[in-house]
């Protein structure tokens, strides 16, 4: 049935030419399959998120290793759903990569190396239950409707730098959408912690998007596919009462401290709340590094460190970066503080520029990003 439902509407998400898999999600939308997200409860906690696919959580995670759990019988559509993540999961790591080919935007860079990730965590399972990988080489689709929606995205989104960031929200908007389908329709505990770990880093992901767009052209990023509350829900951080009412979120590739049921938070229909976007500060891994910046867009600060090392630093709220008057050019030497952070991403608490020492602070010594108090400054000397 659902082959028959991709064939069949598939002719039509061409028309529009933009989202990953689409189709898919037309047709579970026209089933009621996707709600709006529900009104969460007040009982929720901080859960302990749980670590990627072979990955150390770090925060508060615990760290559990996916082939940890058992696992379980595998029925035909569970399959079938494996095969095509991993290959939709490879559509955006691939999209992104020509992107930023094209436009040189680091955001297409940083979100295609967790793409990268998620596919990983998915190539797990298929050699555990024995599945053949579909995936090929880059631009190369062994699903064929994928293999046109690549072709339409990217030329769509060589378009302008405008097209390009809304073809990533779309990818990350749809990719929520089969997530959360997915993940109704499967019992197998490993496989809900891939797909929980892989939502997390979608929401993570739309949220970059909507921010660089937003910064891009002047006006905020609207839902493509999500409902408008969904996606509100998603941007603010809004959080509901977790997947079955319990406190666990899970984490994105190894991220812990997924906040749930907060008061009048919201989660969606199956149950899934949305982990917090700010996951709790890995000080434990606070360093300096010193670097020459080689780019600095969306929020993302890039250095290349003496030895050759090239570092992405997460900034954050690029209106906050912006009201501090932070501003770095290409060539421009800083020395960066922070701790890891997300998406493989260093997070910055304090930039100092070399030439001034003027000190640009993001974060607070716990972690706390600045702009969520609304009062940090540059200016002064560590």
């Amino acid at each position: 049935m659902l082959k028959n439902i991709l064939i069949g509407i598939f002719t039509a998400i061409l028309v529009v030419a933009i989202g990953t898999a689409a189709y898919n999600v037309i047709g579970v939308n026209a089933a009621g399959g996707i709600a709006a997200p529900a009104a969460g409860n007040n009982n929720g906690n901080f859960g302990n998120g749980q670590g990627g696919a072979g990955a150390t959580g770090t925060g508060n995670g615990t760290g559990t290793n996916v082939l940890d759990l058992p696992a379980s019988d595998l029925n035909a559509d569970e399959a079938a759903a494996l095969l095509f993540m991993r290959e939709e999961e490879k559509l955006a790591r691939d999209v992104y990569t020509k992107l930023y080919e094209v436009w040189g935007v680091t955001t297409f860079q940083n979100i295609a190396a967790s793409e990268q990730m998620h596919m990983d965590e998915i190539a797990l399972l298929l050699t555990r239950y024995n599945l053949t990988d579909p995936a090929q080489a880059p631009g190369v689709f062994t699903d064929a409707k994928l293999q046109d929606l690549y072709t339409t995205l990217v030329a769509q989104g060589s378009q302008s730098v405008a097209e390009a960031l809304k073809v990533g929200g779309a990818i990350e908007e749809i990719d929520i959408l089969d997530l959360q389908t997915r993940l109704a329709e499967t019992d197998n505990a490993d496989i809900q912690q891939v797909y929980n770990n892989l939502l997390s880093g979608s929401y993570n992901h739309l949220k970059a998007f909507a921010g660089a767009y937003s910064n891009q052209v002047g006006t905020a990023y609207t839902a493509q596919y999500l409902t408008t509350e969904m996606l509100n829900s998603i941007l603010s951080g809004a959080t509901g009462n977790g997947n079955g009412g319990q406190g666990n979120a899970q984490g994105s590739n190894g991220q812990g401290n997924g906040k749930r049921g907060g008061q009048n938070s919201a989660g969606n229909a199956n149950g899934f709340g949305v982990p917090q976007m700010q996951a709790q500060a890995n000080l434990s891994g606070a360093s300096t590094f010193h670097g020459t910046v080689s780019a600095f867009d969306y929020g993302t600060l890039t250095i290349q460190t003496a030895d050759g090392q090239v570092l992405g630093v997460q900034l954050g709220n690029q209106n906050f970066a912006s009201g501090l008057g932070f501003a770095p050019q290409v060539g421009e030497g800083v020395t960066v503080y922070g701790f890891p952070g997300e998406q493989g991403l260093l997070s910055a608490i304090t930039v100092t520029l070399d030439g001034t020492g003027q000190v640009y602070t993001f974060r607070d010594a716990s972690g706390r990003p600045a702009w969520a108090g609304g009062n940090g400054k540059g200016g002064g000397n560590h």
